[in-house]
């Protein structure tokens, strides 16, 4: 019997005015006990020539690994991972934040879920918040879920105690398998602001052509939090609107007639965390007293969220009429 072809993979880093993390990122691949077949790094040259100078400066010590520089000349996550996917040869893209470092078996333990079952679609592990120069490593409480009509529960930061199904990630650790992901229409660019629920958009495209998505605890990229350069606050109102327009669109799009009510309803009288409804408004107010928690907006949030959610309607409508 015939093995299986060895699969190839990308890995998608993009960057923006972060030499010293690029540095560290880039060499934490040339690390890897499995090497990426090619990264793909994308660069804004009239904003970034440090970052340029950075990837030159690597490929030259590391003459072996195949680093491709895409050059961008618009802003926007979207548009980089985008013009990162269009130029990727390889049969999985791995995205990788400039300000993660990937553990020495991350790519390792990431390709053995798709060479063993072609049906996964996706794999994701922990991106551990570094604070103060230490890992914070902490236990889940619970897996990755988008839950009828629209409740989202994220712990990617977090350990889980083994491999589980979810149904979505976060972008700064996180790989997807490249032909359902570009039949998907590749990363949304209709998404508003600083593109909030991106990397939700193409795992649930992805899951809807009957892939499973898997986060492993072994797959670990240790995340140095960095400041934005562009679009960097992301709790005043028009981040809460452009968060709130982002999520409605992403679940709509989704969702027949009756699902699409029922998300409505949904948003405006419970919502999110970084977008919320009457319930965690209200209730964010109360608990902050008492917890502090950057995501605990309290009742100022709502206006600006129910208004982002009306936004998030009007663009699904506009969506399923250009399809």
């Amino acid at each position: 019997m015939s093995e299986k072809p060895r699969l190839r993979f990308s890995i998608f880093v993009p960057t923006l005015k972060r030499p010293d993390l690029l540095r560290r990122n880039l060499e934490a691949l040339a690390m890897q006990s499995r090497q990426p077949d090619e990264v793909l790094v994308s660069l804004r040259g009239d904003l970034d020539p440090e970052g340029v100078e950075t990837v030159d400066a690597f490929t030259e010590r590391n003459p072996k690994m195949n680093v491709v520089k895409v050059m961008l000349t618009e802003p926007g996550i979207v548009v980089a991972e985008n013009a990162i996917l269009a130029a990727a040869t390889g049969d999985v893209g791995c995205l990788l934040d400039d300000d993660a470092i990937a553990r020495p078996f991350w790519l390792e333990n990431l390709a053995r879920h798709y060479e063993k079952d072609e049906r996964i679609g996706g794999v994701a592990g922990p991106a551990i918040d570094f604070i103060d120069g230490a890992p914070r490593q902490r236990r889940a409480r619970f897996r990755n879920r988008v839950i009828f009509p629209g409740m989202v529960l994220d712990q990617s930061t977090r350990h889980t105690d083994r491999v589980l199904k979810v149904d979505h990630y976060r972008g700064a650790n996180m790989s997807l398998r490249l032909e359902p992901l570009r039949k998907h229409g590749g990363f949304d660019g209709n998404l508003r602001g600083d593109c909030f629920r991106f990397e939700m958009d193409a795992c649930l495209g992805v899951a809807r052509q009957g892939f499973r998505l898997l986060f492993d605890p072994e797959v670990e990229a240790d995340h140095h939090e960095a400041p934005r350069v562009m679009n960097t606050e992301r709790f005043n109102p028009e981040a809460i609107y452009n968060n709130a327009a982002n999520e409605t669109y992403v679940m709509l799009k989704g969702y027949g007639l009756v699902g699409r009510w029922c998300h409505v309803v949904f948003a405006f009288l419970v919502g999110n965390f970084p977008n919320p409804g009457l319930a965690w408004g209200l209730g964010g107010g109360l608990f902050g007293l008492f917890w502090k928690n950057r995501n605990l907006f309290g009742p100022t949030a709502i206006g600006p969220a129910w208004r982002g959610r009306m936004e998030g309607l009007r663009m699904a409508r506009r969506w399923r009429k250009n399809r």
